[in-house]
């Protein structure tokens, strides 16, 4: 277990005396005063578990590559994969987190005071929730945030960094990031009960992808009523019921279509029409499944 305080480990320290596990790199860049963005890269051959103090009082915007990633505080626990952006507010929270050996992330740290600057009316998305001085938000897939994460990354990766286009980049992300904030209403984080239940029932939905169990099936095998149900999968795994379910449907569609035809794989997948899973599949992915089968997904 390796412990460590956020404004040590987003610094220009080196990584020993950063107490940064072996593999990590960190990439700071310094946008202006109260506002940073670091790439953070680790590559191991297991997963690595990290105790994190947060010790400064900065408003986190992420968006992770690659995963999932176990996040614990208090009593509650996220589970993060590819694609999720995470909001938190935590000054003096300790986190723990489990990394997968393969790890990439984008982290923009910004003051209250300098994003209230920034983001002039669109601070009043968060505003409330920082007033109160805690806030922790996971957000699934927002498409135009991950790409602008994707260009942001790219841009600080390069071998000749260029801070102007860095500097407009992470305004970018910043935007399209805030711009999907919501209230803790539906979003905040699960109970440790809660989160057994639910995933338990996320293995019991992804179990036969041809046949899905309904939401009631669903709640009367974990025990959790539909609208705990409901909400909790959007807490903790960033899509409702349904989208993640068929997400995971299209994911094993993707790789059937590299053996069996476009019937043969609608056919496996449940679909008793083949237009439907068409029309499905380029929802999805933004090509028909023919057109996967000749690479255009490659």
């Amino acid at each position: 277990m390796y412990e460590l305080r956020s404004s040590e480990f987003f610094s220009d320290h080196s990584p020993v005396a950063a107490g940064r596990p072996p593999g990590v790199d960190v990439k700071p860049v310094d946008l202006l005063p109260g506002a940073t963005v670091s790439l953070v890269s680790f590559r191991n051959e297991t997963p690595v578990q990290i105790a994190a103090c947060n010790d400064h009082a900065c408003v986190h915007f992420s968006c992770l590559f690659n995963g999932p990633v176990d996040v614990a505080f208090g009593c509650h626990a996220l589970l993060l994969e590819a694609g999720h952006l995470l909001t938190s507010y935590a000054p003096g929270e300790r986190f723990s987190l489990t990394l997968p050996g393969h790890y990439r992330n984008v982290e923009l740290m910004i003051t209250p005071d300098t994003l209230s600057d920034l983001a002039g009316s669109d601070y009043d998305r968060i505003g409330d929730d920082l007033g109160r001085g805690f806030c922790v938000y996971r957000n699934g897939h927002n498409r135009r945030a991950c790409d602008a994460a994707a260009r942001l990354a790219r841009l600080i990766d390069d071998a000749t960094p260029r801070r102007l286009l860095i500097h407009a980049a992470a305004l970018e992300f910043l935007a399209w990031h805030l711009g999907s904030y919501q209230s803790q209403e539906e979003g905040g984080p699960v109970s440790w009960r809660e989160r057994k239940a639910l995933l338990m029932a996320r293995e019991r939905l992804l179990l036969d992808l041809s046949a899905p169990p309904t939401i009631a099936e669903l709640a009367r095998e974990t025990g959790l009523n539909q609208l705990k149900l409901k909400r909790g999968f959007k807490a903790l795994f960033g899509h409702s019921i349904y989208a993640l379910f068929q997400r995971e449907r299209m994911d094993r569609a993707r790789a059937l279509l590299q053996r069996y035809g476009v019937t043969e794989t609608a056919m496996r997948l449940g679909y008793s029409n083949v237009s439907h899973f068409s029309a499905a599949f380029r929802k999805q992915f933004g090509v028909l499944p023919s057109e996967a089968r000749r690479g255009a997904l490659d």
